[in-house]
């Protein structure tokens, strides 16, 4: 399957933008690793295929994303996502991640322009 990964993504009409290392060379913070940045990716992005300009054509937090972190203590692989990526959509991210046990979570930090009703572009 691959190296289990920790970072950041973003799915624009159903493709994944991502930025991730091996959870080995990830950043610690308390008990966890994660790497990234949902808005330096956003920001230091040279666009060089359609959906990436689509994607900087609008805010950083238009898009659905959200991130896998490590929890170094537990041994467990959270993937955190916005509400609107269903099941089926949170299995395939996981397997971009190489991630096989991930536990699935939602944070009201990862709202899309769709999901947050107080969303400005």
């Amino acid at each position: 399957m691959g190296v289990p990964k920790v970072g950041i993504f973003f799915v624009v009409d159903n493709q994944l933008l991502m930025d991730a290392v091996p959870v080995e060379n990830g950043e610690p913070y308390g008990d966890t690793m994660g790497y990234g940045s949902h808005y330096e990716f956003w920001e230091t992005m040279t666009p060089s295929n359609v959906i990436e300009k689509k994607f900087k054509a609008r805010a950083y937090d238009a898009y659905p994303r959200g991130r896998v972190v490590y929890f170094t203590q537990k041994k467990l692989f959270v993937l955190y996502a916005d509400k609107c990526l269903k099941s089926g959509e949170l299995k395939w991210l996981a397997e971009q991640f190489c991630i096989t046990e991930p536990v699935f979570a939602r944070d009201e930090h990862y709202q899309c322009a769709t999901c947050n009703p107080f969303f400005m572009d």
